[in-house]
């Protein structure tokens, strides 16, 4: 009787299977995976391809080169991040240029990310991008770009983007628009734009000109997500209170002020802009009274979820408790306070205040989470 034990034999279907069971990947490891055997080669390449990150003006000439000796590649990338940064020796040449263009020249790309150098003046390379027909999400991150140029950079060293029909008119399938770190130039329609943007964030973005809600204009019946972050919406407050008036779908709201400015958010006024429609409203970092308790109750009376949070909060536990038991919002489900009171100074709660803001909100059928509270996490 044969007892040698047979090798075991990796059946090929199981391959993108595994591929898929992890989204932490690095490329050394698809280089390493591809070496097993011809059958690994094609699903790796699938996977290797799909989301180039490039941050070097080396990357992106070994990306063109790539596709260029094996066009099939392209058919892969759905996803991009270029985010290429001349070093301070580099003098960018005609073939570094071309190699970007052959990048943003793909067809078929769902989301894009412009960084590094191409933050700056960023319209200039969306413009050099051809089918822009299926980009549904566009970021334009200035983060990487210092304040101070060196030889190496393009000029202006500004991060910015100059949003008119032009753009706008390029990218008619844009559902998600994310800017960060960017001064931005709004200039006004002249006609009903694209309609279909679901989703802007504003990350630390100044508005150097133009009317906040222009950049959306077409799509203030769609909009259902806007993110002000990172400090700016102080600075922006008169265009959020317009996006609000204007955009009357809208289901999210995120307003990040700074904790070193005590001032109010726009829900701690004497008329506070309607929301009639808002599920998830969060306000963080802002100069916030109980008063502005009573104005979201009256400007957002169908809020699900609501967030408050910074170290300015000049709310106490008993009167988050006397909110929740009110009802003033019906169908608020979920709720995330800050950890403490500004008396001033900022004191954080006791056991005891905690545990009677949560005897409050399970009686109303509330869940209470927050940095605090345990076994709650923040989530998203």
């Amino acid at each position: 009787m044969d007892t040698a034990r047979v090798a075991p034999v990796l059946v090929d279907d199981l391959i993108p299977i595994i591929l898929e069971s992890d989204d932490h990947w690095w490329p050394r490891d698809f280089q390493r995976l591809a070496l097993i055997s011809p059958a690994w080669v094609l699903p790796v390449r699938k996977r290797l391809y799909a989301h180039p990150s490039i941050r070097s003006y080396r990357a992106c000439r070994l990306l063109a080169r790539a596709f260029a000796a094996n066009p099939e590649l392209v058919s892969y990338v759905r996803r991009l991040e270029l985010r290429p940064m001349a070093d301070e020796d580099t003098v960018l040449d005609e073939l570094e240029m071309q190699s970007v263009r052959c990048i943003l020249g793909l067809k078929g790309l769902q989301c894009v990310t412009l960084g590094g150098d191409l933050a700056v003046a960023s319209h200039r390379f969306l413009n050099v991008m051809t089918d822009t027909r299926a980009v549904t999400d566009l970021h334009i991150d200035g983060c990487m770009i210092t304040s101070k140029g060196h030889p190496g950079t393009l000029a202006p060293v500004v991060p910015s983007l100059e949003w008119d029909d032009a753009v706008a008119f390029r990218f008619p399938n844009l559902r998600s628009l994310t800017l960060s770190n960017v001064l931005l130039t709004i200039i006004p329609s002249m006609m009903d734009r694209p309609a279909g943007l679901t989703r802007l964030t504003l990350d630390n973005v100044d508005v150097e000109f133009g009317f906040l809600p222009d950049i959306c204009q077409g799509s203030w019946e769609t909009l259902r997500e806007l993110r002000v972050i990172r400090g700016n919406a102080v600075e922006l407050e008169d265009g959020i209170r317009s996006m609000l008036e204007l955009c009357e779908n809208l289901e999210t709201l995120h307003c990040e002020g700074l904790d070193l400015l005590y001032h109010a958010s726009i829900f701690d006024e004497e008329q506070p802009p309607p929301c009639p429609n808002l599920r998830k409203l969060c306000i963080s970092s802002f100069d916030t009274s109980p008063n502005a308790l009573q104005a979201i109750a009256r400007s957002c009376p169908q809020l699900e979820e609501l967030r408050v949070l910074g170290r300015i909060i000049r709310i106490s536990p008993s009167e988050w408790a006397s909110f929740v038991t009110s009802k003033r919002l019906p169908s608020l489900r979920r709720l995330v306070p800050p950890s403490g009171t500004n008396q001033p100074p900022f004191t954080f709660w006791s056991a005891t205040e905690q545990e009677g803001l949560r005897e409050a909100c399970d009686a109303q059928g509330v869940t209470l989470a927050g940095v605090s509270f345990k076994g709650c996490g923040l989530g998203t």
